[in-house]
């Protein structure tokens, strides 16, 4: 664990002190809200990106999500979810040119991708080994040069889902595993690195 975060850091290093003219590189982090479709709500998820663009327009960005799912005074309910993704980010304002028709201080990336989720039950043991597809809108505000607000809503396709959100067991004969769908409404920061700051975001 501790060679892939020093490998990690030294590639963020060298992200931020040899780019060209149009490359981007950013991290982001924010807080929000798990929204199983059509059952409850929670307050528990976090996310963090690293986010590259090539140009203007494309890029690409690898994210991590935490999820919590509990009902209060209830023992032995919900789960915890975790995933990882990669998703190609197209920068919509530019691709539809609405940077010449609005503020330049507001932005509009798109994202898509495949990832890997895990789930536990609190109810029962092991661990649930998901595959999903993402995909999702994210509004910016800048606030400087190198920082920026957003709000990101994603909706998330979890293949093969073997346990409910609230921790309960398919049974295969009756109740086969299933796609599971999950929405995360988040706001977090953008800190844009290297010597090129936000430029592909805000020029």
């Amino acid at each position: 664990m501790k060679k892939t975060i020093t490998l990690c850091m030294l590639a963020l290093s060298f992200c931020a002190f040899s780019q060209s003219k149009n490359e981007q590189f950013s991290l982001e982090g924010g807080y929000g809200a798990s929204i199983p479709v059509a059952r409850f709500s929670d307050f528990r998820h976090y996310e963090f990106a690293f986010r590259y663009m090539a140009d203007e327009q494309w890029g690409f960005k690898f994210d991590f999500g935490s999820d919590k799912f509990r009902k209060k005074d209830v023992p032995n309910y919900g789960s915890d979810y975790f995933r990882v993704s990669a998703q190609v980010v197209n920068n919509l304002a530019r691709t539809f040119n609405l940077k010449y028709h609005s503020d330049t201080r507001f932005n509009l990336l798109a994202h898509a991708g495949l990832g890997y989720s895990n789930m536990k039950s609190q109810r029962y043991p092991g661990q649930d080994n998901i595959v999903h597809i993402i995909f999702g809108v994210t509004p910016q505000i800048k606030i400087t040069d190198r920082v920026a607000f957003y709000f990101d809503s994603s909706f998330i396709m979890n293949f093969s889902q073997d346990y409910d959100y609230n921790g309960a067991r398919y049974k295969n004969e009756t109740d086969p595993p299933s796609v599971g769908k999950l929405l995360n409404l988040s706001a977090g920061l953008v800190f844009y690195l290297g010597k090129n700051q936000g430029d592909s975001d805000w020029r």
